[in-house]
């Protein structure tokens, strides 16, 4: 582990990353025992620096706490031992466990004194490789006398040092680097003599002997002004000896123009999961002559490529490194005057700048960063293609949003950070936006604990703003104002929290900004595409661009164009970083817009005045996406039901948007449309399926006659998983209206699910009347595909009255229809009620293999309904057939899944298996009450038993009697019919425990 402390307190881990640390005196603490390097802190000296002369009669209780969060801490950074010990004197940090930069400081610049005899080129690296640990002002941020006055000794300490080493730089060539180095450090600190020694020293001997003494001219103005003191005997002997050229003060030849070495700083912000992309961009610098960093607006490349710069200076670049930003640069054509004027090379007259440079950079083995290309793209990909050729020892790295498209360039696409999967606090820490902002927070505002309260609102922030490094910088700079639960809330709603301090670059100030800074270089057809993009939620495919936010607008163009058109305005936005590809494995790839870059779209989108267009195209796409799978399973094609089912359940968040958008109020045509072609969809999801259904019917007078009748059997669909009686009374609304629209499709599909409606009632011999009409209709006037499905209900009545051998018969043509044509949904049904048929004739072991079958062939992450259901009749069959552990592992999967969820009807079978297995154990009374909430359950969604359930719930009944007292049947019975549905299934949970 590493604690660094000159600049502002931060604590890493043996890879790199940052540990999070308690805020306040505890950081005080860790710095003051850091000073002592090992050595034991009395407890009155922490106290001391902690709380200064204001110290409370508690301090030393106190001091224990932040020493025991300390320890805390350190462990949780993976130390092997802990570094902070308590030992006889006080307190110490232990040097073999920790590494401290300010240590390595101090034996850094020992090492390189030593050198510096025998060595002088070892030592200037010794002693710039102690300065470059510096990132700031020592314990920068924590606010004690005992730490500013320490502070203020090693800023003095490290300026020595630094003065040491031009020194000692200037002896071994006067490169012109240096020399600006040294008026940069005359600048900072004017009255410093040693400074303005360097300064003339080095002048001379770069053979500028009129600037050395006008150097001399400049120290005195600034004595005498501060001071009211002369320049010292040191400073006016230098000035004689340069006045009259003492041989033994030698001066250099002058040198021949030459780029100066600019190696970048320390970066003053820790980077988080950007490992691979350190590694990876490293790789590519060292063994490819150009290298590209391209991504979206605010996703770190500026501070990526300035980390890879840094670490590449050394034996690999030994002429040096240099950094060119290139933000200010209106014209392409000023473009090589910045790059030489950032490389200090003087235009020479009567020869182009550009020979100048690569003359400069010629027999030079050196790295050069172009930062933030894309305004100036052609200009920089000419330069770079042109220094790549004349000078072999050059290496490029760009930062932009879109490639240089130079030959041999090698492109590394920088990606936002990884969000937190969840909201508990432990998903903050192994996600790589949650670590950025809890390190921006720590800083910010040091009280904020992550606790399960706060974590939801932290793994929400890094959400919203997709993991952009800027953005999550830009808001956590709000916690100095704002709470992580109002940023949280304020986040989606105030686009004005992404705002910054002045003192950066324009296109960082906001990411509105960053992101109008690459708008702005679009053509009118990018920027009306781009906007049209808004309209998409959760990503989308090509195709599907083409037919919403197409260029070409008329309805009567010709489509292949529109295609061709939209593919490439698209690829040129994937280019230039604003649509981000995600690729899909065998199926099209997809797209998308990161969220903030989604919501800058979406503003200029109404300002163009095409919201409500671009709305009505993309609900009516998705509107015909969805009425082709409906389409699709009449059998023409049934055996890609279950791959177009697939590929629209990845387009369920544009689905979403599509019904928000048109029944608001906008198209309730569409929308009902859109209703009733998913109503698969929802009876996987009930929850959010009884909001889009409840949506639709309250529109239903606005939609026209002929589109309500599936929104009718879409609401019907979904109730079936909530309330029976109102999902039989839907259905048969629906069945009714279409009838009186003409459209029998409908009429019968409401009808075969009445059936069903009618037998989870109980109303068996009213569900065989309807199942077999349905079925003979279907037969006369369908096709083979439809009527398999309509022997579906028509054998689960048959089965319900306890007709087992005609429902066998329904089921297994419907099965061989099913299995010709490869309609896996379908068959899943179909094995599901096979399963029925085999339990109640006796069969569980056949029962048990059908209903593997069917919770095989259910997706369990997109229908919970079906998977909750079952994995209940598995559960079933399974502990009826003699596989007692199996069966109570799919029993308690099914709880949990209804818990989870919310799902109360298949919690109704689920409770009664629970109860027949709690009956076989030695407390009956759990038992009886788990058979009443069961009961109570059922009758609460609308449910009766069907005729052939009835002997078995009665024989289970009569069995609890039997093995309890009349008194404690009563009890429990009691108990079990006024739970509650929730506590119902973990009552359930508990009595039926995991088996081993």
């Amino acid at each position: 582990m590493e604690l660094r402390l000159l600049g502002p307190l931060e604590l890493l881990d043996h890879d790199h990353q940052p540990v999070a640390l308690p805020g306040g005196r505890a950081r005080t603490v860790l710095a003051v025992l850091a000073l002592h390097e090992g050595r034991a802190v009395s407890a009155e000296r922490l106290v001391g620096a902690a709380w200064g002369d204001a110290a409370p009669a508690t301090a030393r209780a106190q001091l224990q706490a932040l020493v025991s969060s300390l320890r805390r801490a350190l462990s949780a950074g993976g130390a092997v031992q802990q570094p902070l010990q308590t030992q006889p004197g006080g307190y110490a940090l232990s040097t073999r466990v920790l590494r401290c930069d300010l240590w390595q400081f101090t034996e850094q610049v020992e090492r390189g004194r030593e050198a510096a005899g025998q060595r002088p080129a070892e030592g200037v690296r010794r002693l710039r490789a102690a300065l470059a640990l510096w990132r700031g002002t020592a314990f920068d941020g924590l606010p004690s006398p005992v730490l500013e006055a320490e502070a203020s000794r090693l800023g003095e300490v490290r300026l020595g040092v630094l003065e040491e080493c031009l020194d000692a730089e200037l002896r071994l060539a006067p490169r012109p680097d240096l020399i600006a180095e040294l008026r940069a450090l005359v600048a900072a600190h004017p009255l410093r003599e040693p400074a303005h020694r360097l300064l003339m020293l080095g002048l001379h001997r770069a053979g500028r002997h009129a600037e050395a003494l006008t150097a001399f001219d400049d120290a005195r103005q600034a004595l005498v002004a501060e001071l009211g003191v002369d320049p010292g005997p040191a400073l006016a002997d230098l000035r004689q000896r340069i006045l009259t050229r003492d041989p033994a003060l030698p001066a250099a030849e002058p040198a021949p123009p030459r780029a100066s070495s600019a190696v970048p700083g320390p970066v003053r912000v820790a980077l988080f999961g950007r490992d691979d992309d350190l590694a990876a961009t490293a790789a590519l610098v060292a063994g490819r002559r150009l290298v590209t960093l391209v991504g979206p607006p605010g996703v770190g490349k500026t501070q990526l490529a300035l980390v890879v710069a840094a670490r590449a200076a050394g034996p690999g670049t030994p002429d040096g490194v240099w950094t060119v930003e290139l933000d200010n640069v209106t014209r392409p054509d000023l473009v090589p005057a910045a790059v030489a004027a950032a490389l200090g090379v003087p235009a020479g007259p009567g020869r182009p700048l550009v020979d100048t440079l690569t003359a400069a950079l010629a027999d030079l083995r050196a790295l050069l960063v172009l930062d933030n290309c894309e305004h100036v793209l052609d200009a920089c990909a000419r330069l770079a293609g042109l220094l790549t050729t004349r000078c072999p020892g050059l290496h490029v790295l760009a930062t932009s949003r879109e490639p240089l498209a130079v030959p041999g360039e090698a492109v590394r696409q920088v990606e936002p950070l990884s969000v937190p999967a969840g909201d508990a606090p432990e998903d903050l820490g192994g996600s790589a936006a949650g670590q950025m902002f809890l390190d921006r927070a720590a800083a910010l505002a040091p009280g904020l604990e992550v606790t399960p309260d706060t974590a939801p609102h932290i793994a929400r922030i890094c959400r919203a703003v997709e993991g952009l490094p800027l953005a999550l910088e830009l808001v956590a700079a709000q916690l100095r104002l704002l709470s992580v639960a109002e940023l949280a809330d304020r986040i989606d709603r105030q686009p004005d929290l992404l705002a910054r301090r002045r003192s950066t670059p324009d296109r960082h100030r906001s990411l509105h900004a960053a992101i109008d800074w690459s708008h702005r270089l679009l053509t009118d057809d990018e920027r009306h595409v781009f906007a049209r993009l808004s309209v998409f939620a959760g990503g989308f495919t090509s195709d599907a661009a083409a037919a919403v936010v197409s260029p070409t607008t008329a309805p009567a163009d010709d489509a292949v164009a529109a295609v061709w058109e939209t593919e490439t305005v698209l690829r040129d936005l994937v280019e230039r970083s604003l649509v981000v590809p995600a690729p899909a494995g065998g199926h099209a790839t997809r797209y998308r817009l990161l969220e903030p870059v989604r919501e800058f779209a979406a503003r200029r989108l109404r300002a163009l005045g095409e919201e409500r267009t671009s709305r009505a195209r993309h609900a009516a796409h998705y509107c015909a996406r969805a009425v082709e799978v409906t389409l699709d399973g009449t059998g023409r094609t049934a055996g890609k039901t279950f791959e177009l089912k697939q590929q629209l359940r990845q387009e369920l968040a544009n689905l979403r948007a599509a019904l928000d958008w048109s029944l608001d109020g906008s198209d309730p045509e569409v929308g009902m449309t859109l209703v009733g072609a998913v109503s698969w969809l929802w009876v996987g999801l009930p929850g959010e399926g009884k909001e889009w259904v409840q949506r639709a019917l309250a529109r239903l007078g606005d939609a026209p006659p002929a589109a309500r009748p599936r929104a009718l059997l879409a609401a019907g669909l979904v109730s079936h998983s909530t309330d029976v009686a109102d999902s039989a009374e839907l259905l048969a609304r629906a069945a009714s209206l279409a009838e009186e629209c003409g459209d029998p499709g409908t009429q019968l599909e409401a009808l075969a699910q009445l059936s069903i409606a009618r037998c989870l009632q109980g109303r068996c011999a009213e569900a065989v009347q309807l199942g077999e009409e349905v079925l003979a209709a279907v037969v006369l006037y369908g096709s083979e595909f439809q009527a398999a499905r309509a022997r579906i209900p028509a054998g689960l009545a048959r089965c319900g009255l306890g007709d087992i051998s005609r429902a066998a018969e329904h089921l297994a043509r419907a099965e061989d229809v099913f299995l010709r044509y490869g309609a896996r949904d379908d068959l899943a049904m179909t094995r599901w009620a096979q399963a029925e048929v085999a339990f109640y004739a006796g069969e569980p072991a056949r029962a048990a293999q059908l209903s593997a079958a069917a919770l095989h062939d259910t997706d369990t992450g997109d229908d919970l309904f079906a998977t909750a259901c079952r994995h209940a009749q598995h559960a079933r069959d399974l502990y009826a057939a003699g596989e007692a552990r199996r069966g109570v592992d799919h029993l308690r999967l099914a709880l949990r899944h209804c818990l989870d969820e919310g799902l109360w009807m298949p919690a109704v079978d689920a409770l009664f298996t629970a109860a027949g297995i709690a009956a076989e154990g030695t407390a009956p009374e759990r038992a009886v009450t788990l058979l009443a909430a069961a009961t109570a359950l059922r009758a609460s969604t609308g449910r009766e038993p069907t005729p052939v359930e009835l002997p078995r719930l009665a024989q289970l009944d009569r069995r609890l009697r039997e093995r309890t007292t009349q008194e404690r049947y009563r009890t429990a019975h009691e108990a079990g019919a006024a739970m509650p549905a929730e506590q119902a299934v973990r009552h359930a949970l508990t009595a039926v425990p995991a088996q081993g």
